[in-house]
């Protein structure tokens, strides 16, 4: 009985620590630029803002990909929108996307879940500055703007762990 419960506790405990991994680091043969890729992992799984994100980085540029869905209604999220990311010292980032998102099925989804409803990526340019937040701060809520109105909701500590591995990974 020992036993077993040691293996499905170390089971899951592998997956939390070894979930998130680097998916992508290659060379582009058309460009020339090192791309790396980090997994997608979920961030919010609630019934007001269910949300993914990874980290992307193309040569020395950094961007965070955050995918979305906020109910299946059709929304769109400007260019230049804000993302705000509350840490648990109640400092506020803001993010903002790189270019206009109208929602499509499956936009929002990472693979079969969420397939069939309707959801965004936004995709953001992040420095050094705000890179080493994520490594070392631990998310406390997150706020997203689209053209009905806005979405917020608390990050699980969990969940919060998570988004500073996956940062850690672009070193």
């Amino acid at each position: 009985m020992k036993i077993s419960f040691a293996l499905i506790l170390f089971s899951s405990m592998s997956e939390f620590v070894l979930g998130q991994e680097i998916v992508k680091n290659e060379v582009d043969e058309f460009t020339g630029s090192r791309v790396i890729e980090s997994s997608w992992e979920s961030l919010t799984k609630n019934s007001s803002l269910y949300s993914y994100v990874r980290f992307r980085k193309i040569d020395d540029e950094v961007f965070l990909n955050f995918k979305f869905m906020i109910g299946n209604k059709v929304f769109s999220v400007d260019k230049g929108e804000v993302l705000y990311l509350k840490f648990v010292d109640d400092e506020i980032v803001k993010l903002f996307n790189a270019e206009y998102q109208l929602s499509n099925f499956g936009d929002g989804a990472i693979g079969i879940v969420g397939s069939q409803m309707l959801g965004v990526e936004l995709i953001c340019l992040i420095d050094n500055t705000i890179l080493l937040k994520l490594k070392e701060k631990n998310l406390d809520k997150i706020r997203v703007y689209t053209s009905k109105g806005y979405a917020e909701t608390n990050i699980k500590s969990k969940q919060a762990l998570k988004l500073n591995e996956l940062a850690r990974l672009l070193n």
